[in-house]
């Protein structure tokens, strides 16, 4: 646990440091931002949301929990998320050259952040009556089978449950959680492939010269994430945030030179071709569309 004097001396330096070390953006070039290469998901995003999106999401679903929680007798006040600051994980720990070197990770900012949240409290007793109105009952579950031979419990009956048929469509949850599967299910496969198992052994011997030893991308984050987590005052933050930077610009260097993402795209294109059946294509169409009326506000049909 942090001391009080050291989370508030971190809260204080935090700004200063990150800056100073070049872990903050200050805009910089737009069309050299828009020349980033994207972030590398299975099926093109199609069950992950960009920070905005995320955003867009959970108010329009909070807001149809509230009015569904009016029409049946309670008071439900909208709980705040969706921010723009964190972005879902990236699978493969890919990095490009630009971000590394202007960002890093975002392992310091995310460890000082995770600092200043306000320490968890317990959560009071609530009205029962009020629960089943939210969340549904034990009674309105509905178990969908899933494409990976995994099963999930949904609730049903409940607002949460009629604001997301309402933001989405009723068949949002069963789409949504197949293709979910799916895209663990690529994942997977990608990080099997021969190609990139030869591209990863082509990275950790690259960043090997520079004084990482790691066998995997991911196994490099964690080291820097771990000396993160073990920074108690301004020195060692700073020092941390230092050491990110180099650690990214030596593997996002490295994986230029191994062509690793060239080989991480062409094995999740193969992997999602071989679990695309004719029916799941129609149905990622489905996704698609829903997701995108959801994030514009059109109703779907």
């Amino acid at each position: 646990m942090v001391h009080p004097l050291i989370r508030r001396a971190l809260s204080a330096f935090a700004a200063a440091a990150l800056v100073a070390v070049g872990l903050v953006g200050c805009g910089g070039d737009p069309a050299a931002d828009r020349a980033r290469p994207a972030r590398l998901y299975p099926f093109a995003s199609a069950v992950y949301y960009t920070p905005e999106e995320e955003r867009v999401i959970h108010d329009a679903l909070e807001n149809r929990t509230v009015e569904c929680m009016r029409e049946r007798g309670f008071d439900y006040q909208p709980v705040g998320g969706g921010s723009a600051d964190v972005e879902p994980d990236n699978p493969y720990a890919l990095l490009d050259t630009r971000t590394a070197a202007t960002h890093g990770y975002g392992i310091v900012p995310a460890e000082i952040q995770q600092r200043q949240r306000p320490a968890a409290t317990d959560t009071p007793q609530t009205d029962p009556t009020y629960d089943r109105a939210l969340v549904g009952s034990q009674d309105d579950l509905v178990t969908l089978s899933l494409p990976g031979g995994e099963q999930v419990s949904v609730a049903v009956g409940g607002c949460v449950t009629v604001a997301r048929t309402k933001v989405f469509a009723a068949d949002w949850d069963t789409l949504y959680y197949t293709f979910q599967s799916l895209s663990n299910q690529a994942i997977e496969r990608t990080g099997k492939d021969p190609a990139v198992n030869a591209a990863v052994a082509s990275w950790s011997a690259c960043v090997a010269e520079s004084g990482y030893r790691a066998a995997t991308p991911g196994e490099l984050r964690e080291q820097l994430a771990q000396r993160a987590r073990q920074a108690t005052d301004d020195a060692a933050v700073r020092e941390v945030a230092r050491a990110e930077l180099a650690a990214a610009g030596a593997d996002a260097a490295c994986q230029e030179r191994a062509r690793l993402r060239e080989a991480t795209e062409q094995a999740q294109a193969a992997a999602e071709a071989a679990l695309l059946t004719a029916p799941l294509q129609q149905d990622l169409a489905r996704l698609r569309h829903l997701k995108q009326a959801a994030l514009t506000s059109s109703p779907p049909p």
